[in-house]
């Protein structure tokens, strides 16, 4: 067996960062990690989760979530009411487009505070 465990993913401000992509993706409030509590987890289904940890200046990450298409539409409508900008394009995260260039039901990128990439596809 294989499977992922975890990413680590930096951020300047590890409460506001975590809870934005919590609040997108639709999961759970991120909880305290490490031992002094100074990171942000969230957690995803099969045992992995998110680590959120500070960095004044955070390494860019690009991070791809495959979730089921009644989670996808929830996804965009929060992009949407959000006011986050979103695209199916990687070169383009702002063209409002859902459709999959690749061939699946969807996709979507958008770029957080940290400038990470995180992308969604169903």
């Amino acid at each position: 067996m294989m499977q992922l465990d975890h990413l680590a993913v930096d951020a300047r401000d590890v409460d506001a960062s975590s809870q934005f992509l919590a609040r997108i993706l639709g999961a759970k409030a991120p909880i305290p990690e490490g031992a002094d509590d100074d990171m942000r987890r969230i957690d995803l289904d099969h045992g992995c989760f998110v680590l959120f940890s500070h960095a004044s200046e955070p390494r860019f990450s690009h991070v791809a979530f495959r979730v089921d298409r009644a989670r996808f539409t929830q996804v965009v409508e929060r992009l949407q009411s959000e006011r986050v900008p979103f695209g199916n394009d990687h070169f383009d995260t702002a063209n409002g487009q859902t459709q999959d260039p690749l061939g699946g039901a969807g996709r979507v990128y958008f770029n957080d505070s940290n400038g990470h990439l995180w992308e969604v596809t169903c």
